[in-house]
């Protein structure tokens, strides 16, 4: 039997958290192919601790559009200037293939630019012009999971997808000893057990993220009754912009753990990891406990948990929705349209938040 040759693959996903981790299936099935193959990976700033810990990934390129925006702003001819040296960089590197996850014009003439031959990806409203390999995609993710979406394109590129995918996350050894100094400084030892809530995230949204956001009111009842009643330890998580809200949290609830602003992403998820359990919104949270293999409760508002919610949907994960709600899902093509109500989120109850929590312990 013939050996299969070895390839350069580059990956381009320029999301958030939870659009990083749907494409580990797919690094993990290339290296299946052959641990020779090389990846390389396109991503953001925030998402490069995913990417720059992961042993199977042998180059990252951190593309971050907020700092070119910022230095087109000074000067467009450097900030021009600066994209083509970044994809100068990736045509030396001289990968044959790109999965181009971008759904953007302009990544694919970039990559075209820099020299990949084959460009591989979804052509959503006819934006796929310099790919070379394309499925046609007249809307926006529906129906089913993005993490299938992604595996489809495997088969353009002769590559099979994996039996039983799943997402993956690796956590450096210093980010497992740092998070357990961390809980040890607030009280909590080896050997007692907590669940986790992370009431923000959805960060990728920007301004309108509280959008995807159970109301801080609902979690802050939420974990007073799971401390109180039920005498559970509570570990808040969250990054610096959720701050508030962990703030309004343990006003409710002082007797909670608050770490919120205080990990970073790859410290966050060894927390998580060593949870019972993680309480939160849709967003990079849920995904990261997921990939943990932690039992997740997770509310979901505007967005298809069909195509956004947990991958794959196991035993351990139970998504509260307010059922019955025909408005919802209204997230469609990649944009919420105006809403006054938000009832889907604003009448998701804590009675169902809270059974379902006691399903999984």
């Amino acid at each position: 039997m013939n050996a299969i040759r070895s390839k350069r693959f580059l990956i381009v996903n320029p999301f958030g958290i939870g659009d990083v981790l749907f494409t580990t299936p797919i690094i993990e099935a290339i290296k299946a192919q052959s641990p020779d193959n090389y990846v390389g990976y396109v991503c953001n700033i925030r998402t490069a601790p995913l990417i720059l810990s992961n042993p199977k990934v042998d180059k990252a390129f951190i593309f971050e559009k907020d700092e070119f925006r910022q230095i087109w702003k000074i000067s467009k001819s450097r900030c021009i200037g600066k994209i083509f040296s970044l994809f100068k960089d990736i045509g030396r590197e001289g990968f044959d293939a790109v999965f181009d996850l971008s759904l953007a014009r302009e990544y694919g003439l970039l990559l075209m630019l820099a020299g990949i031959r084959e460009r591989i990806g979804y052509d959503y409203r006819k934006r796929g012009l310099f790919l070379t390999k394309r499925i046609a995609l007249p809307r926006a993710y529906e129906n089913r999971h993005i993490a299938e979406y992604y595996e489809e394109l495997l088969g353009l590129a002769g590559i099979t997808p994996l039996d039983k995918p799943g997402l993956k996350i690796y956590i450096p050894q210093e980010n497992e000893e740092r998070s357990e100094e961390m809980l040890a400084a607030k009280g909590l030892r080896k050997d007692e057990s907590f669940i986790c809530v992370a009431p923000g995230g959805g960060a990728s949204w920007g301004e309108t993220s509280f959008r995807k956001q159970w109301p801080k009111e609902g979690f802050a009842r939420v974990t007073k009754r799971l401390s109180g009643e039920k005498k559970i330890k509570i570990v808040l998580l969250g990054s610096s912009d959720d701050k508030p809200i962990c703030d309004y949290i343990r006003s409710q609830c002082p007797e909670c753990t608050d770490l919120c602003g205080e990990t970073d992403l790859l410290t966050f998820a060894a927390i998580v990891r060593r949870a019972k359990l993680l309480v939160t919104n849709d967003g990079g949270p849920l995904h990261i406990a997921v990939a943990c293999k932690t039992k997740t409760v997770s509310i979901f508002g505007p967005v298809d948990d069909k195509a956004y919610g947990p991958y794959p949907l196991g035993e351990g994960d139970i998504v509260v929705r307010n059922e019955g709600l025909e408005c919802r899902p209204c997230y469609r093509n990649f944009k919420v349209p105006e809403c006054t109500h938000i009832d889907c989120l604003n009448k998701v109850s804590d009675d169902a938040v809270i059974d379902a929590v006691e399903r999984l312990l």
